[in-house]
């Protein structure tokens, strides 16, 4: 987007001499554009007052250097003025940083976070207001710079006057537009709750994989959930690893377990050949516009490059491609095939949700997984089918 910035005439303001020249401008407005700035604190608990005070109509900005004046009651009784319309952003903010310099009853002053929602905005910042109503960017460069030097630089000037006067074009700009109902402006507002929710919860995703594939390459056993039941699972690959969920599992040796992966071209790793047949029933298990039929895994003929202990007697191993988005990422993140085997000890009944998940299993392995505790869905098993090498098909769990 094009650079927007103040092009009229900005005057700074900062011997009380000059106060009641522009307060006599300001008073014959209608509508003006408010904003503030103070010296940026980078210490948690520490504050610091209002240091400049900016106020825009369409052709003057005038920058109040409130850290060099004080706040002198002419100015302060402008916020009073019933007759002007004081616009500014978070302006609850600003004023209470005014009011404690000098205390005045504000009049007439809007606040544009509380008046773009009706426009179908519900972006709060100034940049990213701007930005829709215009299709234009102002600059944020200047922000976090020193608002109490003895002098402001021209970027810090033109910064401060672009802001004021951008909120008051935004408020003229609205106010010449056609308001949203009431109901509409609630749906939006629903709608951006539930993104917002959404969005966080992706982010968490995506933390907990990441504290996930940490663990298994340091050797680790997790608990996570998949496409099916909470499933305990270690790098397929790391032999020590294999041995160690074994162990916690109290599963006996010779007992295979299946693997995930994120896709076929990794089946291809672990495995000589994929038989025809098993090609069909990978075809016919995959998605289907986003949604995927119930989980199959396929226990292929001639496994290779795994650990010990995760094929079969007669080599074959069982691989399940999972289509479910947490389990998907944490194995494409991985890049190993990833075992899989019910969150139990062994011999117990499989959980069907996490809270069914023993205690003692929980506090056994190296990580559990956040994502997806709170469901409370009952999950199934996938199904079981063998394929042989002359492509012979064997259903072990329909």
């Amino acid at each position: 987007m094009p650079l927007a910035c103040f092009d009229g005439e900005t005057i700074i303001v900062d011997q009380l001499g000059q106060v009641d020249d522009a307060v006599a401008y300001l008073n014959s407005c209608d509508v003006l554009g408010i904003d503030t700035e103070a010296r940026p604190s980078f210490t948690r608990g520490v504050h610091y007052p209002t240091a400049l005070l900016q106020i825009a109509d369409g052709q003057r900005c005038y920058l109040f250097r409130l850290n060099k004046i004080g706040m002198p009651p002419s100015l302060a009784k402008l916020f009073s003025n019933k007759r002007i319309c004081k616009v500014g952003l978070a302006f609850k903010d600003d004023l209470h940083g005014l009011q404690r310099l000098h205390d005045f009853k504000p009049q007439n002053c809007i606040d544009l976070q509380s008046l773009v929602a009706r426009y179908g905005i519900l972006e709060l910042g100034l940049q990213k207001i701007f930005a829709i109503v215009f299709a234009r960017k102002i600059s944020k460069s200047q922000q976090l710079t020193n608002w109490e030097a003895d002098i402001l630089t021209p970027e810090q000037a033109r910064y401060a006057a672009t802001d004021a006067w951008a909120t008051l074009l935004i408020y003229n700009a609205l106010r010449d537009s056609v308001a949203l109902p009431n109901r509409e402006v609630e749906k939006l507002k629903t709608a951006e709750r539930q993104a917002q929710v959404q969005h966080q919860l992706e982010i968490n995703m995506h933390r907990d994989i990441d504290k996930a594939v940490e663990v298994l390459q340091d050797g680790g056993v997790i608990i996570y959930p998949t496409d099916t039941v909470w499933g305990m699972g270690c790098d397929a690959t790391n032999q020590q690893a294999v041995d160690k969920l074994f162990r916690i599992k109290q599963r006996e040796k010779g007992k295979s377990m299946l693997v995930l992966v994120p896709d076929i071209d990794t089946i291809l790793e672990f495995t000589d050949t994929i038989p025809e047949a098993a090609a069909q029933l990978l075809e016919v298990s995959a998605p289907e516009e986003g949604v995927a039929p119930k989980p199959m895994t396929i226990i292929y003929p001639d496994a290779k490059n795994v650990a010990e202990g995760i094929r079969a007697e007669d080599g074959s191993l069982g691989i399940r491609i999972t289509y479910e988005k947490f389990s998907n990422l944490l194995c494409s993140q991985l890049g190993k095939p990833l075992v899989s085997t019910s969150a139990n000890f062994s011999g117990r009944p499989t959980p069907k949700a996490f809270c069914e998940i023993d205690s003692k299993l929980l506090t056994a392995v190296d990580y559990v997984c956040h994502s997806r505790r709170s469901e409370n869905t009952s999950a199934k098993p996938s199904s079981i089918i063998k394929v042989g090498r002359d492509n012979q098909i064997t259903i072990l769990r329909p």
